[in-house]
């Protein structure tokens, strides 16, 4: 007679045997991966804004109302940049923990 306890010890069962969806932390690469394009399009954005600021001082002429306007532009858009930069490092930083 065949020990029927022998025979469950060699059985492995796998996540995909059994059809487990597997944890977001699993998947980690495809968040990283999605995450950087969002923050390099909102680079890339800040970046033409600034640029627009730029022209726009530029074609103030001195005007102090658009000079003002121009200032602001980049002034807001850097700050963009720099939370941009500080949300990449974060969630680095979290995916280096993972």
């Amino acid at each position: 007679m065949v020990n029927s306890a022998h025979q469950f010890a060699q059985i492995t069962i796998s996540p995909k045997d059994v059809n487990v969806d597997t944890p977001v932390a699993a998947n980690d690469s495809t968040v990283q991966g999605v995450l950087s394009l969002v923050y390099f399009i909102a680079g890339i954005v800040c970046v033409v804004i600034i640029v627009i600021g730029g022209v726009r001082y530029t074609l103030s002429r001195g005007d102090a109302g658009g000079v003002e306007s121009a200032k602001n532009t980049i002034l807001y858009a850097l700050g963009g940049l720099l939370v941009i930069l500080m949300a990449s490092a974060i969630t680095q930083l979290i995916f280096d923990r993972l």
